[in-house]
């Protein structure tokens, strides 16, 4: 952080600004601007003005232009010049452009619109003719924000948006139904499409996405963003993410790779989605939901069926070419035209096999069309000339078979024609011009039941099979390739193509891997850190942007891969924490450490902001180590005892698509004791070979080469000593069963986390969680110990994906586990507690044949307790206070959490536990 010099003065920066030379400029509501350089900071002197700075702006001749609430200002360096060209008008904003060839300053005022400044390098610039104002038809005079976009210069102002092409004005406001906003900032952009676009920041109403062609749609609450009052835009330069400020939710992120939900908010009958599709042919984007089906159109979902008509579950929708709607539910299958039912089909009234038809799809035979249904007892066809028929008596579909899959692709002999490919429990049947037949393949022995997604690959028939014992790719020649990644997934509900992608769902998750890859592939595996909140998807589509959505038990889950596969830049890499010793002082490179009081401790980041839990870090403390450290998450490294020499830590790093950063290193030393030093050992070899030349010079050989060979084994055996220490400092840390840390680290830890959590600022806070286990001396007494164990190991594992990079999780003891975790918004301390209890509820811990449903409870508490960091209250008593409220969230009734509030008044500090539990704690002396 920066600290200005302002003595007790509170204040929040308005405007910032990074000038050629390298000088930071700041702008504040209440201490004026401020000019930061490597020599320090400097205040700036703006005559006559003590109000807010709201936008700064660098001139081609290195000058810097400040809008003050005051007025218009040019700084060069710190000596600044008030502009009398805007008379008493206040500036807000400013944009500086070439017109014509010559340089002009846009200047948003308070009230009196946009004004356009020339000779903005002279020595007194002056105003042109040409004034945008609410006589002209701007929304208002309060001139907020502006950008240029589309060839015309677009300003935000206090009531909507205005778009000026040098000669008219075109509103965004109220007669176009556009949100009557205060618009403090515009960024032009390119949408997930690769279409230029302009961002408005809206404050009330979200984010405004305008194009070029004046078409526009809102952002807001309804499709993820965490406030509706947006005050600011960023583009971030090595990941090209976008940033969005808020006024009362703090920072929001826009990321593709991510998973967003989308529920009743957005339209859909219920939140339970259990299929999802995409029709090509029309372009609409469909889910069937336990309350209803409905379809995407005009921003938000809406019905697929009229009224009276959507209560059935819709399994399949296919959109025929004859402008008809095929819909498969839970009570047969039907034909629309419009809305209009034209066929109705059922097991009552038609050769249908089953009650429910689970897969629709249409072939193309000999010029004619055939719709094939699927259910749990079997197959049917139907044809305009025979209605529906049912299929059996064929190889591959016995009387009352379960249908499981179907899939259509071209038949390369017979062009026109279609092939058809039915999985069922006996295997793969397929169905072409010369019959039935069953596929005979050596990897389908153990693959039923399977999901078939067709591949046309070059012409030639290739299908994705997923099941219960992976994903395999059957190939037109017969050949089987087996994927074994994808088992980490469980058993696979279906697979997805996208591209030059191959999507993978399961019972654990997603995972997505290269279409053309190698067999052996790891893939990227997509769980609760990426957004998806139910990590099995039943149902998935792919629309024509290349968007993934799948349905889950919490909502429709949308899914935007990246638009590149590689950033466009590698991000930064910095240290940004070394200490030694048993106080954690800092550690400065180029330090010589004493010889007793040598342990180090050193923290990095990747500056990558996207996906931060797939950032990868690997260590190497030249000196000591040979080879670097396996890629993990830790972003810290630390080395307890070290001998006495030279020292070089190095640090690669990693983003989530695996571009590496510039490496960093640091050197240091460790002094040696005063016999470990070479003026000792030289001085014991002259005094050895003074002796030797005495006694005769063939001894004095002799013992010339056993000092020699005694130096070099002493200095093996002290490198072997101070790596078995390392080792066995390491495993004094760490807890056997689980590998998390354990108490003892917390010891050596404390002071870093104490010291760092009180540096803390913006309203950011180390949150100390204590969770414990629900019930678990009934999991050790019902089905012994080696369960018990099994589930702590399981528990431990899914904390440590649940936490981030640079969190700390630790067995606190038992069924204990604390943890650390770093920089929350003192504000949302519920969100990642709501993150923890889903993570571990999710889904059963299985031990062999055994499912274990495994809840916990959480008590946690912010630290500093007291949002002004004032308070005196040390690690130990948060974590006691935190236990308090694990008892209570105990005594509530488990899987809970419990968060615990303090305030400080008088020397006191009083906490209550959420529910109105109060605990008192003195700053100075009491204990809990």
């Amino acid at each position: 952080g920066i600290d200005l010099p302002t003595g007790e003065r509170s204040f929040a920066v308005g405007a910032l600004a990074q000038a050629r030379d390298g000088a930071v400029w700041i702008g504040t509501d209440s201490v004026g601007a401020w000019r930061i350089t490597g020599n320090g900071k400097q205040a700036l002197d703006l005559p006559g003005a003590s109000g807010p700075v709201g936008a700064f702006f660098e001139a081609p001749d290195g000058r810097m232009w400040i809008a003050a609430s005051e007025g218009l200002f040019r700084c060069a360096v710190t000596r600044c010049e008030r502009i009398e060209a805007l008379g008493a008008a206040g500036a807000r904003s400013l944009f500086g452009e070439t017109i014509d060839g010559q340089w002009r300053l846009w200047v948003g005022t308070n009230f009196e619109g946009v004004i356009q400044l020339a000779d903005i390098d002279g020595a007194t610039p002056t105003r042109t003719d040409v004034a945008i104002t609410k006589a002209q038809g701007l929304p208002n005079n309060v001139g907020l924000s502006m950008a240029r976009y589309a060839g015309d210069l677009w300003i935000g102002s206090g009531r909507g948006v205005a778009r000026y092409d040098g000669k008219r004005l075109q509103v965004f406001g109220e007669g176009n139904q556009f949100p009557t906003a205060m618009v403090f900032a515009l960024l032009p952009d390119v949408d997930p499409a690769g279409e230029q676009v302009l961002l408005a920041a809206l404050r009330p109403g979200g984010l405004a996405e305008i194009h070029a062609d004046g078409r526009w749609r809102l952002i807001d609450t309804r499709h993820g963003l965490p406030s509706n009052a947006v005050h600011s835009l960023l583009r971030e330069r090595y990941r090209n993410v976008l940033w969005i400020g808020t006024m009362t939710a703090g920072i929001a992120r826009v990321e593709n790779d991510r998973f967003a939900l989308f529920d009743e908010r957005m339209g859909l009958p219920d939140r339970i989605v259990l299929s999802v599709g995409w029709s090509a042919p029309t372009g609409t984007l469909w889910v069937g939901t336990a309350g209803g089906a409905a379809r995407w159109g005009a921003g938000r979902f809406v019905p697929l069926l009229p009224p009276g008509q959507n209560a059935e579950l819709v399994h399949d929708l296919i959109d025929t070419s004859d402008g008809r709607r095929w819909i498969a539910h839970s009570r047969g299958l039907q034909r629309w035209k419009g809305d209009t039912l034209e066929l109705d089909f059922t097991a009552d009234n038609s050769a249908l096999p089953g009650v429910s038809v689970e897969q629709v799809v249409q072939r193309h035979i000999d010029g004619g069309d055939e719709i094939y249904a699927a259910t749990a007892h079997g197959l049917a066809r139907w044809t305009s000339a025979e209605g529906v028929k049912k299929i059996d008596g064929v190889a591959g579909l016995d009387v009352e078979t379960a249908v499981h899959g179907l899939a259509v692709l071209a038949d390369p002999a017979n062009p026109g024609d279609d092939i058809l490919w039915v999985a069922t429990e006996s295997g793969l049947s397929r169905l072409d011009r010369r019959g039935w037949r069953v596929v005979n393949a050596p990897c389908l022995a153990d693959l039923a039941p399977f999901r078939i997604e067709p591949d046309q690959r070059a012409g030639a028939p290739t299908l994705w099979l997923a099941s219960r014992s992976g994903l395999r790719r059957l190939d037109a020649d017969g050949t089987c390739v087996t994927y074994p990644a994808t088992h980490a997934l469980g058993a696979l509900t279906h697979v997805r193509l996208d591209g030059a992608a191959v999507y993978v769902f399961g019972a654990r998750g997603a995972m997505r891997l290269a279409r053309e890859g190698a067999a052996d592939q790891q893939g990227e595996t997509y769980g609760a850190q990426a957004g998806l909140v139910s990590p099995e998807v039943t149902a998935s589509a792919v629309d024509n942007r290349g968007r993934v959505f799948g349905a889950t038990a919490a909502g429709l889950a949308a899914f935007q891969p990246a638009l590149s596969t590689q950033a466009a830049a590698s991000s930064p890499l910095h240290l940004t924490a070394a200490h030694w010793g048993a106080q954690s002082t800092p550690l400065t490179a180029g330090l010589v450490l004493p010889p007793d009081d040598n342990g180090v401790r050193f923290e990095y980041s990747l500056l990558a902001f996207d996906r931060e839990y797939a950032v990868r870090y690997r260590t190497r403390l030249a000196g000591l180590e040979e080879d670097f450290s396996p890629w993990s998450a830790d972003a810290f490294a630390a080395y307890p005892r070290l001998p006495p020499g030279h020292y070089q830590l190095q640090v690669q790093a990693r983003d989530a698509d695996g571009v590496a950063a510039q490496p960093l290193s640091f050197d240091f030393a460790v002094d040696a004791h005063w016999w470990q030093r070479g003026w000792t050992l030289a001085a014991g070899a002259l005094l050895t070979l003074a002796l030797g030349l005495g006694i005769g010079r063939w001894r004095s050989r002799r013992t010339s080469r056993r000092a020699a060979a005694l130096e070099v084994e002493v200095a093996m055996r002290t490198r072997e000593l101070a790596s078995a220490n390392a080792q066995l400092e390491q495993a004094a840390v760490t807890d056997p069963l689980t590998g998390l840390k354990n108490r003892r680290y917390f010891t050596l830890a404390v002071a870093a986390e104490t010291e760092r959590a009180r540096r803390a600022r913006g309203g950011q806070m180390l949150l100390v969680a204590l969770l414990d286990i629900d019930h678990f001396k009934r999991i050790n007494d019902g089905h012994g110990h080696d369960a018990g164990d099994a589930v702590l190991l399981e528990i431990a594992r899914r904390l440590q994906r649940a936490a981030r990079a640079g969190d700390i999780v630790l067995r606190w003891g038992g069924e204990e586990f604390l943890l650390l975790l770093r920089d929350i918004d003192r504000a949302a301390a519920d969100v990642p507690l709501r993150r923890l209890l889903a993570g571990i509820a999710a889904k059963p811990v299985q031990v062999g044949a055994l499912a274990i449903d495994v809840t916990a409870s959480i008590g946690a508490i912010g630290y500093p307790a007291d949002a002004s960091g004032d308070a005196d209250l040390n690690l130990e008593h948060a974590i006691a206070l935190a236990d308090a409220a694990l008892y209570r969230a105990k005594r509530e009734g488990r899987d809970r959490a419990m968060l615990v509030e303090c305030n400080a008044s008088d020397g006191e500090l009083c906490c209550a536990v959420v529910m109105r539990e109060e605990v008192s704690l003195s700053g100075r002396s009491k204990e809990l």
